[in-house]
């Protein structure tokens, strides 16, 4: 038997709203054994299988913004509680994302955490992509003041192509999206010069933008933070043009005290950060001093990134 246990943050959950979950997520609801734990867990038992980040994809297109699902294998029907075997964990205060299929521990001392907070540090974070398109950058994808001695940063492969009227400008930012769920192998193709459409099947691997207007939009994809799909690059997609995008799992952190929002272009490095590539490894340990900077033990999976560093070349790597 397989247990999915269903917590929301933030708000209440029922039985009712779980099983319209399954279902939105599209599973059939009634082969399941459900238990309301308290106001805001519920369990659902049964050997059905089920992907955690489809039902907390599910969740929040229905509006239960924060629900987290935690899956226990090997359970007695009757168990209604979590344990240390779980696959995924719920989020919690340091796990800024949310998410648990990829993360970064980032450990500081206690004058870091405290030099930081006091000098109004924010802990950004970028995400790269690899294409053959042209004049892309990337955004800045989550901004946080939420860190201490040990910060678990985490996310999930769940992705959104979106198309914007916003301009590519250096330290512009992106809005208006209009955004779309997809997967790899997907396309989405735009169909209005506002930059609305719809998806369909497209190149096993990519995730394509096809513009079938004679108008030049702004496109790129987006990646579940906190709840919400952030975008976390932008290239330009020319009227009746096609952009193909592959997400990687390569991650740039840095603390610096700009005041940008997400969404914002960024060319050039802010502070001192650390590039890491989760390729071969889902989760890494690094560390962070005041005055010394990033350390990981000088593997070859990091490296460090100065301060005003072009960026644009290690976070959006062409396969042209």
């Amino acid at each position: 038997m397989t247990q999915y246990i269903f917590e929301r943050i933030g708000g209440t959950l029922s039985v009712p709203n779980v099983k319209a979950v399954v279902e939105e997520a599209g599973y059939d609801p009634a082969v399941l054994a459900y238990t309301q734990v308290d106001s805001k867990k519920v369990n659902a038992t049964g050997t059905l299988v089920m992907a955690p980040s489809t039902l907390e994809h599910a969740a929040k297109k229905l509006g239960y913004k924060g629900t987290a699902v935690t899956v226990v294998d090997g359970v007695a029907e009757e168990a209604h509680s979590s344990s240390n075997r779980a696959r995924s964990v719920a989020p919690s205060i340091g796990n800024l994302l949310g998410a648990t299929d990829y993360g970064v521990t980032i450990s500081m001392g206690q004058n870091t955490v405290a030099a930081l907070s006091s000098g109004n540090y924010s802990l950004f974070g970028f995400k790269g992509v690899q294409t053959s398109a042209g004049g892309g950058v990337p955004l800045v994808w989550f901004k946080s003041d939420d860190f201490g001695l040990d910060t678990e940063v985490s996310w999930e492969v769940q992705y959104e192509a979106y198309t914007s009227r916003s301009a590519i400008i250096p330290n512009g930012q992106i809005k208006g999206l209009s955004s779309y769920a997809i997967d790899l192998g997907q396309t989405l193709e735009v169909e209005t010069p506002q930059g609305t459409g719809s998806v369909v099947d497209g190149t096993e691997g990519v995730i394509s933008i096809e513009n079938r207007t004679t108008t030049q939009v702004t496109c790129g994809i987006s990646e579940v933070v906190d709840s919400t799909a952030q975008p976390l690059c932008a290239f330009p997609l020319y009227g009746n043009g096609l952009d193909a995008i592959i997400p990687i799992q390569k991650v740039m952190l840095t603390f610096s005290t700009n005041t940008v929002n997400t969404g914002t272009v960024i060319e050039k490095a802010y502070s001192q950060s650390i590039l890491i590539d989760l390729t071969a490894k889902s989760h890494r340990e690094v560390a962070f001093d005041i005055n010394n900077g990033w350390s990981w033990g000088g593997f070859s999976w990091a490296q460090a990134i100065r301060p005003s560093t072009n960026v644009v070349p290690l976070l959006i790597e062409s396969n042209a």
